[in-house]
């Protein structure tokens, strides 16, 4: 009788220990939000997950693709789980953000959730280290995250996978893409007046024109063949690393999480 109270006091003891410890590891939890940024007069949405600890920490934006079907959330999460918030959001005329899908409107759209989230009231209420931003991004995410990240001091790294250089693209290409566009039910937007605008800024749009302020700053480009590798080698320090995958990296993701992490790492 003796032993069997010794043991359910034991085993009392030990049961109240995790839920303490519990109690006290998550005062500052892990979290997940839906937030809504307006833009003029449209709202986009975002997502934010937000990482276990009180203190302010830096914070990966990720920047999607065309039409952004791979929204990176696994790398999002190994992320969190390392001590990083992250930031998904769909680009104005994207699944239902509201406005216009433009390519001005994307680079805007990314400096527009830099200012909300550096803010002092919001880089509070979500534990942001202010100006102490990554930009990462897939496709045409890759591009945008170097023309926004340049000159914004805020952006200390740009990393990217299977980046797309606007300014690198073919006549045969941006007819391709107009064809392509029309049928994307999931963007608010005119494939003409799209792809025309690319047209007119291939200069605007060539990551090279900030040349000397990249090579400032910690720069990855993950690819999945060698196209990008002519322009990538003009940025000074920029790290490139090729693997054997398709364009969304579909049996490559824990390698692409490991680099990108290592990166951040060091």
């Amino acid at each position: 009788m003796k032993n069997h109270a010794l043991l359910t006091l034991t085993l009392l003891s030990l049961s109240s220990f995790p839920l303490a410890a519990q109690g006290l590891r998550n005062e500052f939890p892990a979290t997940s939000e839906e937030i809504f940024i307006t833009i003029g007069e449209d709202s986009i949405a975002a997502f934010g997950m937000f990482a276990a600890g009180e203190a302010p920490k830096e914070t990966v934006i990720l920047l999607h693709g065309l039409p952004g079907n791979e929204r990176n959330l696994d790398l999002a999460q190994a992320l969190r789980r390392e001590g990083r918030n992250v930031i998904y959001f769909n680009y104005r005329g994207a699944w239902g953000s509201q406005g216009e899908f433009l390519y001005s409107h994307c680079l805007e759209d990314v400096t527009a959730v830099l200012d909300f989230f550096d803010a002092p009231e919001n880089a509070s209420k979500y534990r942001i280290l202010p100006n102490e931003y990554i930009l990462f991004g897939h496709s045409t995410g890759g591009g945008l995250a170097l023309l926004s990240g340049a000159e914004d001091p805020r952006v200390k790294r740009i990393g990217m996978y299977s980046p797309w250089n606007v300014s690198t693209t073919s006549e045969e290409n941006f007819e391709w893409l107009q064809g392509y566009l029309k049928g994307l039910f999931m963007l608010n937007m005119d494939a003409k007046a799209f792809v025309d605008e690319l047209r007119q800024n291939l200069e605007a749009y060539d990551p090279l024109r900030h040349q000397e302020v990249l090579g400032t700053k910690q720069v990855l480009v993950v690819d999945e063949n060698e196209r990008n590798r002519p322009w990538v080698e003009q940025i000074e320090h920029a790290q490139y690393v090729l693997m054997d995958t398709d364009h969304s990296f579909s049996d490559k993701r824990l390698e692409l999480i490991e680099v990108v992490s290592d990166w951040l790492d060091h």
